[in-house]
């Protein structure tokens, strides 16, 4: 990485003057790069939904963006700017899947605990509704042929019924692993659909399987159908695969796959060329899949991403995530390196403000470090209220060292940040098994303190994250525990 973009990722940048730094993270062949040219920056923030937000999905015509949150409401917006048009309380559980019939006119929603109902638009008003114990683990709800009729699953089993639910309904598949997803062809010919293991192409006249095959050897848990002749399978050891999909058959072959870590629902631009993806922790990533590149991370949400779409082009791009809301990103130019020299040396923590977007008309929270208050030895003594608690100090001869920041034990969600020296290193970053590399430059005989700031406790308190390098003469793994009113802290003492 060049020395220039080391030193920008070591400082801590206000967003309202420069974009939120790239972590550099490898997930095997895929390498994150960061943009030059047009980035994604935060404008926005909706925050009128009950709770937190499950699935999002956007009409044909692209004018309306539709949520689900985990209460069971639906929220309908405009997507031109994010205005909230309608709520409806449809469900008493969490919303898992949305989806239009052809003609945009009907939307069908569903939870995993067997609910399903159809929502008039031209009526402004729920039409059907069905609901069984029977349909459990449902993952998907899908239009057919003329939208007479809907598929759905209920784990292992595929049902049938017509979509003005008059007449029972049939059970025509049961599988003998878990059903995880499926998708429609345009013309409604064609619901591809994943068992397992297998990839399944289904005849919606006449309900027979004209295609089936193994693709590969893990469970292959989302899908998503581009342009109608690609279909994208994410597997659950990371793997996301392109297949051709012509003549109501597919290539049995992948024409392109790579290694993207676990998967998400997956949401692409119009033209294809990017795709959007979450479930990783609190931020969204934009990839360049056919460069097997991450373009951008997204950071803002203060929980986990579960669902992305882009506005009415691919300049606007929306983010839901399970702290209850909506983030609105706007692709602007990214300054030149010109721009970054004349600011650097002015940059200064700034407490949280409150501005006026002038594009998006939305009230938008800048997000800025926590204040710190150091002590004239140039150790941290409190970091937003928070008492920090040196666990050790290391003597160290040389003025740089890498350490490698991960979690040695189960992912549960812990996001926090890396404070050193009066700066912060990561911010809101979310603990993976991936080794992240950090390069630390010492202040000779004096305190350099590394502070871990717990951003959440995740789902297993404390928040913790393991730090391995080496101080010149072994390799050294220290566990750093931190949570809602302490942070732990390790102390490097640099002696030339």
């Amino acid at each position: 990485m060049p020395n220039f973009t080391l030193y920008l990722y070591h400082l801590m940048i206000p967003r309202k003057v420069l974009f939120l730094f790239l972590l550099i993270t490898t997930f095997q062949s895929v390498q994150v790069q960061s943009v030059m040219g047009q980035v994604f920056r935060q404008v926005g923030r909706l925050a009128d939904q009950e709770s937190g937000i499950s699935s999002m999905t956007v009409d044909a015509n692209r004018t309306l963006l539709i949520s689900g949150d985990v209460k069971g409401n639906l929220y309908l917006r405009d997507l031109s700017n994010g205005e909230l048009k309608n709520k409806i309380p449809a469900h008493n559980a969490r919303v898992n899947t949305l989806a239009f019939n052809s003609t945009g006119k009907l939307l069908i929603s569903s939870t995993s605990d067997g609910e399903i109902k159809i929502f008039d638009f031209a009526k402004n008003q729920i039409i059907q509704s069905i609901y069984s114990p029977d349909y459990s683990g449902m993952r998907f709800v899908l239009f057919s042929i003329a939208d007479g009729f809907i598929y759905f699953n209920g784990n292992n089993r595929l049902y049938k019924t017509r979509s003005d639910l008059t007449q029972k309904v049939e059970k025509i598949i049961n599988e003998n692993d878990t059903i995880y997803d499926a998708v429609i062809t345009n013309d409604r010919s064609s619901l591809i659909y994943s068992t397992g293991n297998v990839l399944k192409v289904m005849n919606t006249r006449t309900d027979v399987i004209r295609q089936e095959f193994n693709a590969g050897t893990s469970p292959l848990e989302k899908l998503c159908l581009l342009r109608d002749s690609l279909l994208v399978s994410w597997s659950k050891d990371g793997t996301i695969s392109f297949w051709t999909y012509k003549f109501g058959q597919l290539m049995p072959t992948p024409s392109f796959w790579f290694k993207a870590g676990n998967p998400s629902a997956m949401n692409f631009s119009q033209d294809g060329k990017f795709m959007v993806s979450g479930n990783i922790g609190n931020w969204a990533r934009i990839w360049n899949p056919f460069e097997r590149k991450i373009e951008q991370e997204l950071f803002g949400h203060q929980s986990t991403v579960t669902a992305s779409e882009f506005g009415v082009d691919e300049k606007t791009l929306f983010t839901g995530s399970l702290d209850g809301s909506i983030l609105i990103w706007k692709k602007t130019e990214q300054p030149l390196l010109s721009d970054f020299t004349k600011v650097i040396s002015n940059l200064k923590p700034s407490p949280p403000v409150i501005v006026l977007d002038e594009q998006s008309h939305v009230n938008t929270q800048e997000v800025h470090a926590p204040e710190v208050e150091m002590t004239e030895a140039n150790i941290p003594k409190i970091i937003n209220g928070r008492k920090v608690i040196q666990s050790e100090t290391i003597e160290v001869s040389q003025s740089t060292l890498t350490i490698y920041v991960f979690d040695n034990s189960s992912i549960d969600g812990d996001t926090m940040s890396l404070f050193f020296n009066g700066e912060w290193l990561l911010d809101h970053y979310g603990v993976t098994k991936v080794k992240k590399a950090i390069t630390l430059n010492f202040k000779p005989n004096t305190n350099n303190f590394l502070v871990l700031f717990a951003n959440n406790l995740g789902k297993s308190p404390p928040n913790t994250a393991a730090i391995l390098f080496s101080d010149g003469k072994r390799n050294r793994f220290i566990k750093l525990s931190s949570d809602l009113k302490t942070c732990s802290a390790l102390n490097f003492m640099y002696k030339k």
